[in-house]
């Protein structure tokens, strides 16, 4: 008997396809952001970028988000990662590996209906007054809104504009940063650092 998923190729069939046609095909986990909507729930946009050959003129760049907190056992701490490799096969997909009749990959289904009322996890609602989508638990891997208000005051005192900001922060930690709230409790604490040694005498 056909299933509902028999039309749908997961992500790492979609790889093994990719990487016969296109021995040199390179993935990188571009940017990733925290989206909270105006009702408090929030999601974390991860987006991919792959290049078929070394000169790929046209890479692909493709984005999936996924629900914060997760909600399943499969996505809760994994979010991220749940999260780029849905990218990846949506990526997959437009360059035209193992689309059939969707670009939805089998992973994005199922994680999908994962998510239905009848299987959702209790969530806590944020508070209104919380300045980033994670509460401060002190399990949570990003910057609190302490530490991220010193960001602002020392860059303040240097008179760093955001763009200004988010260069430092780039350049400090090693990787892209479009916000603040994108870094980690030890990134943010180097970059804290960073702005104390940097300020005038």
């Amino acid at each position: 008997m056909t299933g509902f998923m028999d039309n749908y190729v997961d992500v790492a069939t979609r790889l093994k396809i990719a990487f016969e046609r296109w021995p040199e095909l390179r993935i990188q986990e571009t940017h990733r952001e925290i989206v909270e909507m105006p009702d408090k729930t929030c999601f974390i946009r991860c987006v991919v970028t792959i290049w078929r050959t070394a000169d790929d003129p046209i890479p692909v760049i493709a984005s999936a988000c996924e629900v914060y907190p997760g909600r399943t056992p499969y996505t809760k701490t994994s979010e991220s990662e749940v999260g780029y490799t849905s990218a990846i096969g949506r990526a997959l997909a437009m360059a035209g590996i193992g689309a059939n009749k969707s670009i939805a990959s089998r992973d994005e289904v199922q994680a999908a209906q994962s998510r239905q009322p009848t299987r959702l996890a209790e969530v806590v609602p944020l508070r209104d007054d919380v300045e980033q989508p994670f509460e401060d638990d002190g399990v949570s891997p990003y910057a609190n809104p302490k530490q991220l208000g010193l960001v602002r005051v020392l860059a303040g005192k240097q008179g760093l504009t955001n763009d200004q900001l988010k260069e430092f922060c780039t350049n400090v930690v090693g990787r892209p940063i479009m916000s603040s709230k994108e870094l980690t409790r030890s990134e943010v604490s180097k970059v804290i650092d960073a702005l104390k040694l940097s300020e005038p005498q």
